[in-house]
């Protein structure tokens, strides 16, 4: 029985999934899900699919799970044992220790500057919910810098935010990077070579490709 994976395609969160999916080769089917239309808030949705009305969710069988780095996490016990993914495997202490805090950084720091910056400057005007908030615009752009920053010395010492194999930190991120562009904020990628670099290696893996290729496209 294939694996069937609830979400959409633009989601940030339902694309690490996909990345996840594709580098491990494990076949799913997808059910789209129509946020415009509300369908992750009907009451079927939440009772069947995802209790807080959000994506993606996975369901394998009998099993069922959602949180995107949860299903990842996974994924790869499941179906990655040996690939590149799994870089804790048979790590020493020092190893999983630093792969563990990339993965705290990356939840912890990342990720919520990144979505509240795309929330007041996008999403927010958008839902009807007034202009963005300086102050909190402000703020997300500070914790975000020295994210960055901190990523650039990071990737001076290794190949890649996980560590000198490509791993789920780097897939836990690149989604959220080409809305840097959308933000005007190319800079922030520009100005720093080494996590630029990152960025255009990771960029020409096949399953960044497919993600790609999957977008709906905009005339």
């Amino acid at each position: 029985m294939a694996l069937k994976l609830y979400g959409t395609i633009t989601s940030a969160c339902t694309q690490r999934v996909i990345l996840v999916l594709r580098e491990l080769g494990v076949e799913y089917d997808f059910i789209p899900v129509a946020l415009m239309k509300g369908e992750h808030k009907v009451p079927k949705y939440t009772q069947d699919v995802h209790p807080f009305g959000r994506i993606p969710t996975l369901k394998d069988g009998e099993f069922q799970l959602f949180e995107s780095r949860a299903i990842c996490r996974y994924l790869v016990s499941k179906f990655g044992r040996t690939s590149i993914l799994n870089s804790v495997n048979k790590a020493e202490p020092v190893q999983i220790g630093t792969v563990e805090q990339a993965i705290s950084i990356e939840s912890s720091y990342f990720d919520p500057q990144i979505k509240a910056l795309c929330y007041e400057n996008l999403w927010k005007s958008y839902s009807g919910k007034g202009a963005a908030s300086p102050d909190e615009v402000e703020k997300a752009k500070d914790i975000l810098t020295t994210c960055l920053d901190y990523y650039e010395a990071l990737l001076s010492k290794q190949d890649n935010l996980t560590g000198h194999g490509f791993g789920l930190v780097d897939i836990y991120v690149m989604p959220w990077i080409p809305w840097f562009h959308v933000l005007n904020m190319d800079d922030q990628i520009s100005g720093r070579p080494k996590f630029e670099s990152w960025w255009k290696r990771v960029t020409a893996r096949p399953s960044w490709q497919y993600v790609q290729e999957s977008l709906p496209r905009t005339e």
